[in-house]
C-alpha cells in the first residue's frame, strides 16, 4: 500500500516483499517469535529503494492500529454510551474484560515498533551500498521511524501502563524478544530520547500537502513532545513544546468555523497536523466508522452541545454527531458533509494531532505554571471556542486558579475532539497527576444508575485504568506478568 501518494507501485512491491521478509515478526509475533535468519540481512536494505519501502511500511502498519487506538482511546470514557453491549467495541466500557478480547492485543503496535526499529538500525548503512540515497535522505527516514516508534510505545504506555521495551531489530541471535515489563517511566524516557532524534532531521514539511500531513514533520514531533511532556506533569516543557506548533502560522491554522467539518469529511486541512492516511483507491479502508457508530453520544455530553443557553452548532449536530434511528451517532469518520451525506467508501483519515488539539495542550499546560500564563491559556480557550461561535470567557469574570482552568480546557477539549481517541487519555492524565476523583466522577456520572456502583468499584483504583494484557501474551512470553488489578 502506498498511502504517501509518492512512492512508486514498484516500491509499493519492494515494500511488500520486505514486509513479509525483513519485517516479518508482526501483531503478537513481534515478542513470540525467533528472529529471521540472515539471509534477509544480506539481501535486502540495499538500495534506495529499499530504504523508502521499508519506511512506507512503517506508515501502512500505522494504519493497522487506527481503530484500537479510538477504541482505546473513547470506549472506557465519558463521551459515549453504547448502543449494543458485549462486542468487541463496546466491551471497554463495560469497565470488565475478558481475558481475550480483541481490544488487550497489542501486537499490531508492536508490528509497528518492530518495523521501525529495522528500519533505524539498517537504512544508514544503505548510503555506503547506494550512492542515490544520500546522507540526508537517510537521515530522514531514520528521524521518521524514530517518531513513529515513540508514538507506537507512548499508544502502549499509556493504555498499559508497564511494556516491554524492544529497541532493537529482530535481525540477530542475540535480540531477546522475550523480555519483561520496563517500567513506565523508562518508556516514557525512551520516547522523549526517540522524539529528541527525530527533531533534528524530520522536515518542516514536504512537497506536497499530503505528505506533510500524513508523514513525521517537526510539528508532529512537537505536538507528540507536547503530549507526553503533559502525560507527565512536565508543563513547562508542555507549554515549550505546543508553542513551537502554534507559532508556525505559515503551517498550522484553524479552519473557519462554517469549514469545520472539512477538518474530517476533506481531510489534511491546514490545521491537520500528523493523519494516518487512507484511500479507498488504493485499497486503504478502515473501520473507524463501524467502530464509532457501535456508540451514541452520551445524555450527559449530549446536553452540552445541546445547551439552550448556548448551542454548540458548529460542532454538534451534523458535524460531530447525526441522528438516527439509533439516537445521536458520531459522524466524524462517516459522513462526507453536514447534510446526511455519507461516504461511499470507508476511508477517512484518522487525525492523531491537529492544531486545536495543541492549542488546548498549551492551555493547560500554561494553566499549571505562573499567574502571568494563565491569560495565555484563556485566550487560547476562547480561540478554539470562538471559531466554534460560543461565548468566550472574560479573565475578569471566571477563576483562574489552576483546577477551574483545567476544568474548562477538558470541558473544550470534550467538544472538540469527541470521538477523536482522546477522551480517556486525558482524563487517565488530569486523574494521575493529581485530580483521581476527576476521573472517577466523570466516568461514574456518565453511566446509568444501576451501572454506577459497579462502576465506581472499578475506577476507584487507579491500577484499573490501565488494561490487562491479553491472555495469548501472557502464554507466549513467560517473562510477562499481568497488570497489578487484575492478578
Amino acid at each position: 500500500m502506498n498511502k504517501l501518494n509518492s512512492i512508486s507501485y514498484r516500491l509499493q512491491i519492494t515494500g511488500m516483499l520486505v514486509l513479509m521478509l525483513v519485517l516479518f515478526v508482526g501483531c503478537t509475533k513481534f515478542l513470540e517469535q525467533d528472529p529471521e535468519d540472515s539471509l534477509t540481512e544480506q539481501e535486502f536494505f540495499r538500495s534506495e529503494e529499499d530504504a523508502n519501502a521499508a519506511i512506507v511500511s512503517v506508515y501502512d502498519q500505522l494504519q493497522d492500529c487506527v481503530e484500537k487506538f479510538l477504541v482505546w482511546g473513547e470506549a472506557r470514557a465519558d463521551l459515549v454510551s453504547p448502543i449494543t453491549r458485549k462486542n468487541d467495541q463496546t466491551w471497554l466500557y463495560e469497565l470488565t474484560y475478558p481475558n481475550d478480547l480483541w481490544a488487550l492485543r497489542w501486537g499490531d503496535v508492536y508490528q509497528v515498533i518492530g518495523s521501525a526499529n529495522t528500519v533505524i538500525a539498517k537504512v544508514p548503512p544503505i548510503t555506503k551500498l547506494d550512492s542515490r540515497l544520500t546522507q540526508q535522505e537517510s537521515d530522514i527516514i531514520v528521524a521518521e521511524a524514530h517518531f513513529l516508534r515513540a508514538l507506537a510505545y507512548f499508544y502502549l504506555v499509556r493504555t498499559f501502563g508497564d511494556v516491554p521495551l524492544v529497541l532493537e531489530p529482530p535481525l540477530h541471535d542475540e535480540v531477546n524478544f522475550k523480555v519483561p515489563k520496563s517500567t513506565a517511566e523508562e518508556v516514557l524516557a525512551a520516547i522523549e530520547t526517540d522524539l529528541q532524534a527525530a527533531e533534528q532531521n524530520v522536515p518542516v514539511q514536504y512537497e506536497t500537502n499530503l505528505k506533510t500531513r500524513g508523514r513525521a514533520t517537526k510539528g508532529a514531533v512537537y505536538a507528540l513532545l507536547a503530549d507526553v511532556y503533559l502525560w507527565q506533569a512536565k508543563y513547562r516543557e508542555a507549554a515549550i513544546a505546543a508553542k513551537k506548533v502554534i507559532d508556525n502560522k505559515a503551517l498550522y491554522s484553524l479552519v473557519p468555523g462554517a469549514n469545520w467539518f472539512d477538518i474530517f469529511s476533506l481531510r489534511n486541512s491546514t490545521e491537520g497536523i500528523f493523519e494516518v492516511q487512507f484511500d479507498y483507491l488504493l485499497r486503504e479502508t478502515n473501520s473507524l466508522g463501524y467502530a464509532s457508530e457501535r456508540f451514541i453520544v452520551n445524555p450527559n455530553h449530549l446536553k452540552l452541545y445541546e445547551d439552550a443557553n448556548a448551542p454548540d452548532e458548529v460542532r454538534g449536530l451534523e458535524a460531530s454527531y447525526n441522528s438516527n434511528t439509533n439516537g445521536r451517532t458520531y459522524w466524524k469518520y462517516v459522513g462526507l458533509s453536514t447534510l446526511d451525506l455519507r461516504r461511499s467508501a470507508d476511508d477517512a483519515n484518522f487525525i492523531i494531532y491537529r492544531l486545536a488539539d495543541v492549542m488546548l495542550m498549551r492551555a493547560e499546560a500554561l494553566s499549571h505554571l505562573e499567574d502571568a500564563d494563565k491569560a495565555e491559556a484563556v485566550e487560547l480557550i476562547n480561540a478554539v471556542r470562538s471559531r466554534a461561535n460560543l461565548p468566550i470567557y472574560d479573565i475578569n469574570l471566571i477563576s483562574t486558579d489552576t483546577n477551574s482552568l483545567v476544568d474548562l480546557i477538558l470541558l473544550e477539549r470534550s467538544l472538540e475532539l469527541a470521538m477523536e481517541g482522546k477522551r480517556w487519555y486525558d482524563l487517565v492524565r488530569i486523574g494521575k497527576n493529581g485530580r483521581p476523583e476527576l476521573l472517577i466522577d466523570k466516568i461514574v456520572t456518565s453511566r446509568l444508575v444501576s451501572e454506577r456502583a459497579l462502576a465506581k468499584a472499578r475506577v476507584a483504583d487507579p491500577r484499573s485504568w490501565f488494561l490487562p494484557i491479553h491472555i495469548n501474551e501472557l502464554a507466549a512470553n513467560p517473562n510477562l506478568s499481568q497488570n497489578p488489578f487484575y492478578k
